[in-house]
């Protein structure tokens, strides 16, 4: 031990998974080599100490170690980390076909969610997440391959700073031949020392061996353990999930029966307010139809009331006028009564003369004796004139009373005539006061009818509005749905690329990489993000598609009231029509009786001129009868006894018609108080039955009023139903969107 050398220790660091040989190459001459020299391997955890001692060796003796002298079980090892390493491969590699078939289920369900996703911008949203997910993914490689690099760097580093040491340790064991060449006289120590340093380097490899051992068993069981946790992990994880997985499903088949009993219920409640809306549309158009038939009917009547009013009218201004006639004609007769009257008392006085003269002529009778003779004489010849006189009165007298009597007949006529249009205008009076309330109740439920036509026009016209932003909005998502379809086929196709770029650069680097169970791990984790935002993106698709769904049955809806409304509308106008040919129809039957009344009217006239020329000619006659009859009244007594008894008969037929008209007069005004007080009930009946009607259109709009607070408290629970439904899977803007109304 004294003849030690003094260099260094030789340190050689090696990896736990480089070998390491020891070859002592020595040729035998004289005496036995002992080992004289500590070896130890390191690498991160161990070291290799090659201590050389001093000892005498013969100057031929050179040995030289290499890394690759370390053992001798180099192929075994080998054949061993060859499997080992090809078995990693074969598990790698299924792991990869796993991932291969998993990633083609995700591009078969993706493809199922393409084809259900309708709602772009919840789509963009979602790919753009994915997209920053992919550009994590690929930072996470980088850096993975990076520390991959760096690995191998600090690897290459250790084996170049071991071939240093080898190098160094070489340069030791030549310097020490040398010194052994140099120190011959030291043979015998040199030859314990390498006997010695032999016996190390036996012990050194069995260390060696079992610390390979001991650090192979430990890696394995910590692969073992580490995989034994994986798995434990993944079935607990695989435990939760379908546990998720059963609470959910048993969640959404809950949620879903409560959602199809709600949906049975509201159904059928829609169905009853359908009813009751149709039962009370067909009220108001049987109401729309008595509504019209009764314009019609007033109308028609209002036309007859015209008409009658006119021919009341004419008939009262044809009154008026006879009734003048007669006051006129009565003017006269009491006018040629007074002349009578006078003419008999000038009679009267010519008859006294003639009595005076008759006592005169009694006085000169004795005196005038002779003349009596030719007074006789002249006496019989006035008899005779008078007789004749007498008998021409009597024939004019005979001739007046055929007259009187043919114009009582007339006046008799006449006065038929008059019950009959009285009556007649009484029937047209109450008809008229029924046609007056007709027309006003028409006239209200026409003003009605045109309030609700507009009403339907602007509730049509608003109708159209919403129709029109509903196509357009329908219309937007379908631009925006072809437009997401796009890009989802174009990300699809990026992502499809970026895939294939990393499968073959994971194919590249499966063989170089060695700590993979992180990223099985992270790509594990990752396919459950994406599981879950597939399902997500099922989720959001299906509640997507339940509202397109809503939105085109409320189109549909939208446009069959439309269509309803169009109907309305068609029909009313087809309606009026049909009210405007009635009226006009109406009219010309009015018009043409108007004109046969005043043919009528015409025609009787024309009869009452003629008897008033009668009557006139006639009293021309008298008046030419009374001048004769003036000149004759001093010879015809009994003649003017006659005319006295007929002036007194006219008299009374003069007042007997006096009386008869003022009667007549006073039975026209009572029928006009009459039909006025009938009027008058008329008009209030008119107004009871307005006030009846107007109930009645109180009590309809009271019943719509409540169908439509029912439908609004309908659609508020739905609304309230989607909110939960929102709010039970926490999708905000899908709540957002079913709680923004439509147009």
């Amino acid at each position: 031990m004294k003849n030690r050398s003094s260099s260094p220790p030789i340190h050689v660091h090696v990896s736990e998974t480089t070998p390491v040989h020891v070859h002592v190459m020595s040729q035998k001459k004289k005496g036995i080599l002992r080992s004289t020299a500590q070896v130890k391997t390191r690498g991160p955890t161990h070291c290799l100490e090659i201590i050389p001692q001093s000892t005498q060796e013969p100057e031929e003796v050179q040995s030289a170690l290499c890394l690759a002298d370390l053992t001798s079980d180099d192929e075994d090892e080998i054949h061993r980390r060859i499997n080992k390493y090809e078995r990693k491969v074969d598990s790698l590699m299924t792991e990869v076909s796993s991932l291969k078939n998993e990633v083609k289920q995700l591009s078969v369900t993706q493809r199922v969610v393409a084809e259900q996703e309708e709602e772009l911008a919840v789509v963009t949203k979602k790919l753009q997440q994915a997209e920053h997910d992919n550009t994590r993914l690929r930072q996470s490689m980088e850096k993975m391959e990076g520390d991959c690099l760096l690995e191998k760097d600090a690897l290459l580093t250790k084996l170049i700073e071991a071939e240093v040491d080898s190098r160094a340790a070489s340069k030791q064991v030549s310097a020490i031949s040398e010194l052994s060449r140099i120190k011959l006289h030291c043979i015998e120590c040199l030859d314990s020392n390498t006997f010695l340093l032999l016996q190390k380097l036996e012990t050194f490899e069995a260390t060696n061996r079992a610390l390979r051992q001991l650090l192979r068993e430990h890696h394995n069981s910590h692969e073992s353990t580490q995989l034994s946790e994986q798995k434990e992990t993944l079935l607990k994880k695989l435990s939760y999930t379908e546990a998720e997985n059963a609470v959910n499903a048993k969640s959404v088949s809950d949620f879903s029966k409560s959602l199809e009993s709600t949906r049975t219920h509201l159904q059928g409640q829609l169905r009853s307010r359908e009813a009751e809306n149709n039962r009370l549309t067909v009220q108001i158009k049987n109401m729309e139809r008595s509504v019209n038939e009764q314009k019609a009917e007033i109308d028609h009547l209002t036309l007859q009331l015209m008409r009658v009013k006119h021919q009341t009218v004419a008939d009262k201004e044809a009154l008026k006028r006879a009734t003048k006639a007669q006051k006129q004609r009565a003017q006269h007769c009491e006018d040629t009564t007074a002349q009578l009257q006078l003419q008999l008392l000038e009679m009267e006085n010519q008859v006294t003369e003639a009595l005076s003269a008759a006592e005169t002529w009694k006085n000169c009778h004795k005196e005038d004796v002779k003349d009596k003779t030719k007074l006789e004489l002249e006496i019989l010849s006035l008899n005779s004139r008078i007789m004749e006189l007498s008998e021409q009165l009597k024939g004019a007298e005979d001739k007046g009373r055929a007259d009187r009597d043919s114009l009582v007949e007339h006046l008799h006529g006449l006065t038929a005539e008059g019950t009959a249009v009285k009556l007649e205008n009484q029937s047209l009076k109450a008809t008229l006061s029924a046609l007056e309330e007709k027309l006003s109740l028409s006239q209200t439920e026409l003003q009605h009818v045109k309030s609700t036509i507009k009403q339907y026009e602007s509730l049509i016209g608003s109708y159209k509005i919403q129709v029109g932003k509903t196509r357009a909005e329908a219309d937007e998502y379908c631009a925006r749905l072809a437009k997401a379809e796009q890009d989802a086929l174009t990300v699809r196709e990026v992502l499809d690329q970026e895939i294939q770029q990393v499968r073959r650069d994971l194919l590249g680097k499966l063989a170089e990489l060695e700590p993979l169970p992180e990223a099985l791990r992270e790509a594990e984790l990752k396919l459950q993000e994406a599981q879950e935002r597939e399902r997500h993106q099922e989720m959001c698709s299906k509640e997507l598609e339940t509202t397109i769904n809503e939105l085109r049955l409320k189109v549909r809806l939208e446009d069959n009231q439309a269509e309803l409304l169009k109907q309305k509308n068609k029909m009313l106008l087809e309606e009026n029509r049909k009210l405007q040919h009635n009226v006009e129809f109406t009219l010309l039957v009015y018009s043409r009786k108007l004109e046969e009344f005043t043919n009528q009217n015409s025609e009787l006239l024309t009869v009452v001129a003629k008897w008033e020329n009668t009557l006139h000619c006639n009293q021309l006659r008298l008046e030419e009868k009374n001048q004769e009859c003036s000149l004759l009244n001093q010879k015809l007594e009994e003649a003017l006894n006659d005319a006295q008894q007929q002036v007194s008969g006219i008299k009374d037929c003069a007042a007997n018609k006096e009386r008869s008209t003022q009667l007549k007069i006073l039975e026209l005004e009572t029928q006009l108080s009459r039909t006025t007080s009938e009027i008058n009930q008329l008009r209030r009946t008119k107004e009871e039955a307005e006030q009846r009607y107007q109930s009645r259109l109180q009590d309809v709009k009271d019943r719509l009023e409540q169908s439509d607070s029912t439908n609004r408290s309908l659609q508020n629970y739905v609304q309230f139903l989607k909110a939960s439904y929102a709010n039970v899977f926490g999708d905000t803007p899908l709540s957002n969107a079913f709680c923004t109304p439509p147009v």
